[in-house]
């Protein structure tokens, strides 16, 4: 049997518009390819930094391989919806392969959540909304809780009088790992912990919806049967897809602290309707 690596699915939610010149590049292709060609720059891009493989195969023995030195993920697949209405969508996503031969130190979600963002910003103006990622907590075997906490120095720098409501979701299957209500606060105490109050963290937030995401997780590759388990209030001093994915990354570790490896959906967005 072919032995697939761990997925890892990473998704950018927002407004785009675009640049007034792309739609006479869009013109211009008679194969209406464009977009498509364009999402697939952000690979190309995360090679020219180092951090993954071209793509995957299956080698003979049923185990998957890479194409080249292995580095950060194996890409699999990558989309995106840049409808101009105004609305909120996903305007990005990337499906990976998580190498674990050897083991990483975290996932990959800061280097994907990157070449996506620029990527976009080579089209137009992004609104950025919110972000969410699939992540299969047990493929990053160690804790990355210290490389959290360093990284508050550099989130607390920041306007102290400007605050932005973000609320994190975490969604996971019934009775995998354990994962649950119960594990709330203490993953809420291990963020507060790494955040070093650059960021206030609270359980107690509205149960409503996220305006900031286009995401249905019966529809998600992979997240069949997730339902939401446990909801954080946070307070920032800025709202950036890096401040997003620190956000993520802060949780995951928080779960693994308390030997929760099942894979998880963790997601982070605005508390109201962009403006």
């Amino acid at each position: 049997m072919p032995v697939f690596p761990p997925t890892v699915i990473i998704g950018l939610h927002g407004i785009l518009k675009r640049n007034p010149w792309f739609d006479r590049v869009v013109e211009q292709d008679p194969e209406g390819t464009v977009e498509e060609d364009l999402l697939g720059l952000a690979i190309d891009r995360a090679g020219s930094y180092g951090w993954q493989t071209l793509s995957s195969r299956l080698s003979e023995g049923g185990k998957v391989t890479a194409h080249h030195e292995p580095t950060s993920w194996a890409h699999e697949e990558v989309g995106g919806d840049w409808t101009q209405d105004g609305r909120v969508h996903q305007l990005a996503w990337l499906q990976a392969g998580v190498l674990t031969d050897p083991p990483r130190l975290g996932l990959p979600v800061r280097p994907i959540v990157l070449v996506l963002s620029e990527t976009l910003a080579r089209v137009g103006a992004v609104t950025f909304t919110g972000l969410h990622a699939l992540l299969p907590l047990q493929a990053a075997e160690r804790n990355t809780a210290f490389h959290q906490i360093e990284l508050a120095p550099w989130f607390g720098l920041a306007d102290p009088d400007v605050r932005h409501e973000v609320v994190v979701t975490v969604s996971c299957r019934s009775g995998e790992a354990g994962v649950g209500e119960d594990d709330a606060v203490a993953v809420c105490e291990a963020v507060r912990e790494m955040a070093q109050g650059a960021v206030e963290v609270s359980t107690s937030v509205a149960e409503r919806g996220l305006p900031g995401l286009e995401l249905d997780l019966g529809r998600v590759v992979h997240a069949e049967g997730m339902h939401e388990v446990m909801r954080f209030g946070c307070r920032t001093r800025e709202w950036s897809p890096d401040l997003a994915v620190w956000l993520l990354e802060m949780v995951a570790d928080g779960l693994r602290g308390v030997g929760r490896l099942a894979p998880v959906v963790v997601t982070a967005s605005p508390a109201s309707s962009p403006a």
